[in-house]
């Protein structure tokens, strides 16, 4: 198992004028981390999520709207393979960027994080992203194939535990290795993934926990911490929660 990725959400009333107030903290972010800073021109109708600003770090990558703050985050490859480890470098690295935007920051609302969990499969076991994940369609479905084989496949439910929310999407995922082919014409090369080997696949989970609504406290910080705490305690028992044991190593 490795952790891909994680997104981190924190949401705040709507606040039209969110990149004045916000503006300066972000450019003393820039100076402290580093990264490039980008502003988005959007139409006035655009919806609240829509970006209107961007700091691109090296690990990570923080969108500014105007009712929320999403963090896209990538663990360095020494941690990925551990939840514990790629969960603490992403709560620090969450902190030291949420930490100078808290004072300028309209009401808050509620958090959420998003975890992006892969499971390769062993390269002699299965070829492509359907062949991995047939097991866990005949596992979890209770529908008849005649043998038919799998064209595509997701699974996504979700249960309301105490404050939190969780949901969890399965499905598969595999990676090519493109090359753009040399040649002496002039025009379009016309390429699909078909033609190219696959370097990997497997079993991608997807982990979204949140405490929307009412799950909330008046720190942003401290509700993150305690959503961090809990994606990696159900990290450690998923294939026994999604009745994966066997098929999820």
């Amino acid at each position: 198992m490795r952790v891909s990725n994680y997104e981190v959400v924190l949401t705040f009333e709507i606040d039209e004028t969110i990149v004045l107030s916000l503006g300066p903290s972000l450019k003393n972010l820039q100076k402290n981390l580093g990264g490039d800073l980008i502003q988005i021109n959007v139409p006035d109708d655009a919806p609240p999520n829509l970006p209107r600003l961007i700091l691109k770090l090296d690990d990570s990558v923080l969108k500014l709207s105007i009712d929320r703050i999403s963090i896209s985050i990538n663990p360095p490859s020494h941690v990925k393979s551990s939840i514990k480890k790629s969960s603490k470098f992403a709560t620090q690295r969450t902190e030291s960027i949420i930490k100078g935007l808290l004072s300028p920051m309209p009401t808050y609302r509620w958090s959420g994080i998003i975890t992006n969990l892969e499971y390769p499969s062993k390269t002699d076991s299965y070829k492509t992203a359907l062949e991995a994940i047939t097991p866990v369609s005949e596992k979890l479905v209770n529908i008849e194939r005649d043998n038919k084989e799998i064209a595509s496949f997701q699974l996504q439910y979700g249960f309301k535990e105490d404050l939190y929310f969780t949901n969890y999407t399965i499905g598969g995922y595999e990676t090519r290795k493109f090359e753009l082919p040399s040649t002496k014409k002039r025009g379009f090369v016309q390429i699909g993934p078909e033609a190219y080997v696959v370097t990997e696949c497997g079993i991608r989970i997807i982990l979204d926990i949140n405490n929307k609504p009412g799950g909330a406290t008046k720190n942003p910080l401290d509700d993150i911490k305690n959503i961090f705490k809990k994606t990696n305690e159900m990290s450690a028992f998923l294939p026994n929660n999604l009745n994966l044991v066997g098929i999820l190593t």
